[in-house]
């Protein structure tokens, strides 16, 4: 049977009214914290070059026929030891004729003395002339001088001798040799044989830009240490594959003045190298470090910048979002230190930001800062509270 079309108007009217109402969802979850007080120890890595304490170019002081090298290029030498030789027999040959010129020369001198003691017996008895007697005394003194001159001669010959053999002054490691036996040496001009640089230790140059460079007083004042003292202050290499150089250096000496084309501070670093591993020329990175120091922490991750500067999300006692400029310092193992702009008590959102806006309310979890670490770079969780720095630019 078929039901007419106004009984059924009539049923619907018998219903009661349904109305679709809006419900407000719920506010977004986020993650807040209290900072907490860490110590931070932070660096500056600063690109350096290595160079050797000394370097001495080898040279033939005299001139003649390279007769022999006495090492292999590459290789490690000591104070006195022989490099090079000379043919000496010219010069061998010229210490003898020095000192027999010396024996004759003394000879006169004592000849002359003679003569002069007997002219002054003989002047006592009448015998012989004032003028003779001071003929005789200056002959006296020209034999004299004359010995003095062959002696100077014999000690000149001497080292001609000694300049034959050529010796290390310094120890450290010798390059290739320059000049082939067989060849004249040193006509006209000392003539380079070989270089040697010392290896251990070696020096570290670094130049510190001048706001970095009054940012490290700053800190070295506030921790009561006078940063022009040499000797007293370590730092570390990093090598060019990244690796943390196993020997701290020390820093031994700071240009008195700034750069004025540059903007920057000559600082040079002396640095142990038993392995030798470090070479002349090798880039690295000098990490200076500062004075460590307590603060108040937050991940870094939970500061946020714009034009206006750094800033985080709080939220108040009514959950309501605010944002809270901040002065932050250093970033290290995924903490971002804070200078000022907040307290131990304040709560800042550090993860859930993208969901938080000025004025909105949020619906918190609280938890430590350990905690958050671990939730947001467990990486960073695991580099927390180590005593040694990351790598990278602090």
């Amino acid at each position: 049977m078929t039901i007419p079309a106004f009984a059924v108007l009539l049923a619907g009217s018998g219903c009661e009214e349904q109305r679709n109402e809006f419900a407000a969802p719920p506010p977004p979850k986020v993650t807040v914290i209290h900072p907490e007080i860490r110590r931070f120890e932070p660096y500056r890595d600063i690109v350096a070059t290595v160079e050797p304490l000394e370097t001495v170019d080898i040279r033939a002081r005299i001139s003649g026929f390279l007769e022999s090298r006495d090492f292999l290029p590459g290789d490690r030498v000591e104070p006195g030891e022989t490099l090079f030789r000379l043919e000496p027999d010219e010069y061998e040959a010229n210490l003898a004729i020095a000192d027999a010129d010396l024996r004759s020369a003394e000879a006169s001198l004592q000849l002359t003395r003679q003569v002069l003691a007997k002219y002054r017996a003989a002047f006592d008895k009448g015998a012989a002339t004032e003028i003779e007697i001071l003929e005789a005394e200056a002959n006296v003194e020209v034999a004299a001088a004359k010995v003095e001159q062959a002696k100077a001669q014999v000690t000149r010959s001497r080292l001609d001798v000694t300049y034959t053999t050529i010796v290390s002054p310094i120890a450290g490691q010798i390059g290739e040799d320059l000049v082939s036996v067989g060849n004249l040496v040193g006509r006209g001009e000392p003539t380079l044989l070989a270089r040697i640089t010392s290896i251990d230790p070696m020096n570290v140059y670094f130049s510190l830009p001048e706001t970095a460079y009054l940012e490290y007083r700053r800190r070295m004042n506030e921790a009561g240490r006078a940063s022009d003292r040499r000797g007293d202050y370590e730092f570390r290499i990093v090598l060019p594959d990244g690796e943390v150089y196993d020997q701290p250096g020390v820093v031994d000496f700071a240009a008195p003045e700034i750069d004025r084309q540059t903007g920057t501070v000559t600082i040079r670093g002396v640095v142990p190298n038993p392995g030798d591993l470090l070479r002349p020329g090798l880039f690295v990175r000098a990490r200076l470090a500062e004075p460590a120091r307590e603060r108040l922490a937050v991940p870094e991750s939970a500061v946020l910048f714009d034009m206006a500067g750094a800033y985080v999300y709080a939220i108040d006692g009514d959950d309501v979002v605010s944002r809270q400029g901040v002065t932050v310092g250093v970033a290290l193992n995924g903490l971002q230190e804070i200078e000022a702009g907040l307290d131990d008590t304040s709560l800042v959102i550090v993860d859930g930001i993208l969901r938080a806006r000025p004025g909105s309310t949020v619906s918190p979890d609280a938890m430590s800062l350990e905690q958050a670490l671990e939730l947001i770079d467990p990486a960073a969780a695991a580099m927390h509270g180590s005593t040694e720095p990351s790598d990278g630019d602090a």
